[in-house]
């Protein structure tokens, strides 16, 4: 193909495809580059007799290096040399020792060969090179750091470096491509017998993969793996929200900025209609379905999170492991470490992400009345709009009130954790102490969370380990009862406060700043325990017990004072919640090699579980006064009040093998074996098992002249998991107390399903991993199929069969999660001083609802499931979850005689108006889709979708001597989000407005306007796709730069500062495009909430003795 043509047929490709080659060219260019960069700086010569001008010659030419010396210094002496791609110094450094010259790298890329002092005494030293199995290390470079005399090891590893005596530097350098670096203390030594280690690679890193671990190179499951380089990069409030961007088919999304909220994380899509779709989390080997309890661990506390993505990496946790699993394992103490202290301190300050452009003062009331002047044109009698513009009217307020402002305040959090460790043969240990403040945004809104945790373990035998970890954490937390989205909505005519000096309630309604003064306080205690016992009982055999317990007590106080109530009535409310769980585990382990070519490591084991939960809410009015608030017995009335229990139980067992044949065909086995007590009778107990296989291509013999691939894994896996979405007694009848006509009654609220089974995922995964190029690019391609039935879902039975509101638990659909992931990681450059690491990842999921009726009855061509009537986000059959259901727009109403037209259209097919009988021009015409000649229910169809196309994560690590910088950004193309909060601007009465379109909207004058007319008394209009925005962005979520400080040996420190969401590329119109607006498994992509995202600026200091 000609170059014009593979131009112009990437040009020709769509926007979302050219920016997918775009971003893996810069990907893979910078690698190449960088790669070529450090390749001409190597040298290979290989001679018996060779004289030092020549080798310097070659040097010059394999390198560009410019060379520089004086003939007459030469020495005329043969070298011998066995160079293979040694790099520069090293090269230089053997040429020089076996000449007897020095060299010096000056500017500019030229080096100085200079001669060495020929009166100084010399001192020889020799030894022998050996790698890890015996054998000799040929060609390892042995170098006098920060020296220029060196040599290589021959043929049997041996080596004799001769070099002046009064050399300051006492310390040697052994390295060879593929091993660890030695360096040893030469002192008063003349022989040194090394061995060296083979250098280990990420594919040699280890994951914990449930119960169990297991290295990256065997595995045979699709697992991501965030380690401690990149988590401790981070400088984020919670743990959730560390593994964003960072793991392929992991989508994190920020809710809010409120205070402590966890984001939402979704792992290759959404699985359950009702039920949660956030992933199990495993904590140091426990199970947490509640991720707010991760908020017992501090950020700090984290050594690594592993992401089990595929039915075999996570059908070893069965009936809750259709969403994916998180395995969280916290830091520990090393065995025999001497002990060490870590202090880390920052101080960050969040501001919005972006800010509105809100109209105040005497723009916003010239505003006000263009648009009353409009509404009279086509609606004259309009009595607001002639109430605005009558002269010295009333209907607006003289106050220039800037109620965004009133409401916010400098958010400022401050993070700090003390952290002692060490270890003995005998025992380890590790205790950890952390506090966080954070003030919120918003007045009224702050958060401070104590936690500690202690880590210890003994080997009571050399068989034989107890162990004991324990996390707690305590928070006390201000919820803010108003936000900058109310804010922004509120008349900013009126005053904060009457004439009187009391909050202004000419609105009916308490303004933002009055509700800044009501108190909803929450106190939360989180313990999370285990102690455990191992033992080795026999070749191969490690039996495994532990017990752990997880608790909860919260307690939440609201009070309302009565100068926010119209009634002048204090209002208050009180809630106790208390959950805790038990679970017991029992696993033996074996583990067993034989004949070099058979590895089998197997797993088995039982697990109890039990949670119960109880809570107590009490509503109460009329308090004496608008102090003292926490009794609630001083109120005058008992509005109302309740308990709650919940309890459930489940009992598993489980098992795994893992086999491998000689060391290139790998395979898996996993079952397990669920009874919960959340079915019924007839389905209380469920299978969930899975396999895998894999071929290491990369250790067959026909492979080995492709020198170029380190590894090369092919795998494959099939399984099924699942789900238990439901309540503790969704199964059996339940009654709930009510009263009539003042008398007692118990009504049916639920009908138990005895029949109601588990919602299963069966998944298909086809997967490459590959090591490239002496594993300087490493990554996986992953392709997926996953299949959802049996999803529950809640009818409600007509009113009228029950006598009141009754429901029953069904399953009844069903759906599907396709998708493909890309991870890349490139080591770009690697010298002496620099080094730049870069990760790619990318993500595709499409998901789609694919039946939702029971077994049995027929499927309509389009079932749409909504909650309440007029839901933007629905369920449709043949649509991904979530889908924007409205109208589609035909363009603006110009003038009358379109109107006519359309009535006359209307009153063909039997109907009195098109649209209604109050459509103007400048309104939006929306399409009769059904062709019934009227406008209304029936005729909203699915006209968007807000699930992206791609997102993913890139991340940069470069480092230079004592600084490094760390970046992480983020992307999506594609996905759909609602932004008309803004373009409803007086639906039936005066707000704020934000100057968002305000001088694009259509008038007599401006009929050309992108948007419709804003007409005084409109009603709040309907969705339409003309108010879906693209929230494709690129961003750079987080940025940090570190200085390493030069203190001593003993005491290492560093210097950090941060940002996040430094900058957002994108053209959706609102505040953020990454945000939802609610944790639901449909809905929630559109922009109103307590707090928007923000942005953050840090600074801290971390000392290690």
């Amino acid at each position: 193909m000609k170059r014009n043509e593979l131009w112009k047929s990437l040009v020709a490709k769509p926007p979302k495809m050219r920016f997918l080659v775009m971003l893996m060219c810069i990907f893979c260019t910078f690698n190449a580059v960088f790669a070529n960069v450090s390749a001409d700086k190597t040298v290979t010569i290989k001679s018996e007799n060779i004289s030092v001008k020549e080798a310097l010659n070659m040097v010059k030419k394999q390198t560009g290096i410019n060379i520089m010396y004086e003939d007459a210094t030469l020495n005329n002496v043969p070298l011998k040399l066995t160079l293979n791609k040694e790099p520069l110094e090293q090269a230089l450094s053997v040429i020089c020792s076996q000449a007897g010259m020095r060299y010096e790298l000056v500017e500019n890329n030229y080096v100085l060969i200079l001669p060495i002092d020929r009166n100084a005494k010399r001192r020889t030293i020799t030894g022998v090179i050996k790698d890890d199995t015996g054998e000799p290390v040929i060609g390892a470079s042995i170098v006098i750091q920060g020296t220029t005399f060196g040599t290589v090891a021959n043929m049997d590893g041996q080596f004799m470096l001769s070099y002046p005596e009064n050399t300051k530097n006492d310390e040697l350098m052994i390295s060879f491509i593929g091993m660890q670096t030695v360096k040893e203390k030469i002192g008063n030594r003349h022989v040194f017998n090394v061995k060296m280690e083979s250098e280990v690679t990420n594919l040699d890193e280890v994951v914990v993969v449930g119960y169990g671990t297991s290295s990256i190179k065997d595995l045979t499951g699709s697992v991501a793996s965030v380690g401690l380089k990149q988590l401790s990069q981070l400088n984020t409030p919670n743990v959730t929200s560390m593994l964003q961007n960072l793991a392929a088919g992991v989508q994190v999304s920020q809710n809010t900025g409120v205070p402590g909220e966890t984001v939402r994380v979704r792992v290759r899509g959404a699985t359950s209609l009702t039920g949660s779709n956030e992933p199990l989390y495993v904590i140091d080997g426990v199970p947490v379905e509640d991720p707010s309890m991760l908020d017992a661990i501090s950020p700090n506390d984290i050594q690594s999170m592993d992401v089990l993505k595929d039915a075999s990496a996570a059908a070893i946790y069965g009936s809750r492991a259709a969403n994916g699993v998180v395995i969280v394992t916290t830091k520990k103490g090393v065995e025999g470490s001497k002990p060490t202290v870590s202090f880390n301190y920052n101080v960050t300050t969040d501001v919005q992400i972006k800010n509105f452009s809100i109209l105040y003062g005497d723009e916003w009331r010239e505003t006000v009345r263009r648009f009353a002047k409009e509404t009279l044109v086509y609606d004259p009698s309009n009595q607001y709009a002639l109430e605005i513009l009558e002269p010295n009217s009333t209907a607006l307020g003289s106050a220039n009130t800037n109620w965004f402002d009133e409401v916010k305040q400098t958010a400022i959090r401050h993070n700090a954790d003390l952290t002692v460790s060490g270890g003995s043969k005998v025992s380890k240990y590790l205790i950890s102490l952390s506090v966080f403040d954070q003030q919120g945004m918003v007045k009224g809104g702050d958060l401070s969370r104590y936690n500690a945790r202690v880590s210890t373990e003994m080997n009571v035998l050399p068989i034989l380990r107890f162990g004991i970890n324990a996390n707690m954490s305590y928070t006390d937390q201000n919820n803010a009862n108003t936000s900058l989205f109310s804010a922004q909505g509120f008349r900013p005519d009126l005053p904060i406060y009457n004439d009187n000096g009391e909050f202004d309630m000419s609105t009916g309604q308490a303004n933002p700043v009055a509700n800044t003064y009501k108190k909803n306080h929450d106190n939360i205690y989180r313990i999370m325990g285990t102690v455990y016992g191992e033992v080795d009982i026999w070749k191969g055999f490690r039996f495994r017990s532990s017990l752990s317990g997880n608790l909860q007590f919260t307690e939440n106080n609201s009070f309302s004072p009565s100068f926010l109530s119209t009634r002048n009535e204090a209002s208050g409310s009180e809630y106790h919640y208390k959950y805790s769980k038990t679970v017991f585990d029992n696993t033996l382990n074996y583990n067993y090699e034989f004949n070099k070519n058979h590895v089998l490591d197997a797993v088995a084991g039982i697990s109890f579980e039990r949670g119960i939960s109880r809570s107590t809410r009490m509503n109460s009015q009329t308090y004496p006064d608008n102090d003292i608030y926490t009794n609630l017995g001083s109120a005058a009335s008992i509005s109302s009040w309740g308990n709650g229990y919940n309890a459930s139980g489940l009992f598993s067992s489980f098992a795994r093998i893992n086999y491998k044949l000689m060391e290139r065909y790998l395979f898996t086995f996993t079952g397990r074996y669920d009874g919960s007590s959340m079915f019924g009778s007839n389905n209380r107990y469920g299978f969930f098992p899975s396999g895998a296989i894999a071929w290491r291509i990369s250790q067959e013999k026909f492979m080995k002249n492709l020198t170029f691939i380190n590894d090369l894994k092919l795998r494959a896996s099939v399984g099924t998991t699942g789900t238990q979405n439901l309540t503790s007694f969704s199964n059996r009848d339940l009654y709930e107390a009510t009263s009539y006509n003042n008398l007692s009654a118990i009504i049916h609220k639920q009908v138990g399903n005895r029949d109601i089974r588990w919602e299963k995922s069966t998944q298909y995964d086809l997967g490459l991993d590959f090591a490239l190029f002496d594993y300087r690019l490493t990554g996986s391609i992953s392709g997926y199929i996953k299949d959802t039935k049996d999803l529950i879902w809640s009818f409600d039975f007509p009113p009228s069969a029950t006598g009141g509101s009754m429901q029953m638990n069904r399953n009844i659909g069903a759906l599907t999660n396709r998708g493909i992931e890309i991870n890349l990681v490139g080591r770009v450059l690697s010298t002496k001083d620099w080094n730049l690491d870069l990760t790619l990842n990318m993500s595709h999921n499409k998901n789609k609802v694919t039946k939702l009726v029971e077994e049995g009855r027929a499927q309509s061509a389009m079932n749409v499931v909504v909650q309440g009537s007029y839901a933007d986000q629905v369920l449709a059959v043949g649509y991904p979850m979530g889908a924007f259901h409205g109208y589609e727009y035909a363009g603006i109403i110009q003038d009358q005689a379109r109107i006519d037209e359309l009535n006359a259209y209307a009153k063909s097919k039997g109907q009195s108006y098109y649209d209604g009988n109050s459509l103007k021009p400048g309104h939006l015409e929306i399409k009769d889709l059904n062709g019934d000649g009227i406008i209304n229910y029936n005729d909203r169809v699915i006209i968007g979708n807000p699930d992206p196309d791609l997102f993913g994560g890139l991340t940069a690590n470069l480092s230079y001597k004592q600084f490094s910088l760390f970046a992480n950004f983020g992307y999506q193309i594609g996905g759909l989000k609602i932004y008309n909060k803004t373009l409803q601007n007086l639906p039936g009465q005066l707000t704020g407005l934000i100057d968002y379109g305000l001088n694009d909207r259509w008038s007599d004058t401006n009929k050309d306007a992108k948007y419709p007319a804003l007409y005084i008394g409109d009603g709040v209009p309907r969705l339409t796709d003309h108010e879906l925005f693209n929230a494709s962005f690129f961003r750079l979520q987080e940025v940090r730069l570190t200085y390493n400080l030069p203190l001593n040996k003993v005491i290492k420190g560093q210097l950090f500062v941060s940002a996040t969401n430094l900058f957002t590329l994108t053209s959706y119109p609102g505040t953020d495009p990454a945000t939802v607006n609610s944790n639901s498994n449909y809905g929630g992509n559109y922009e109103t909430s307590t707090y928007p995202g923000f942005r953050s600026f840090s600074a801290g200091l971390k000392i290690n003795l």
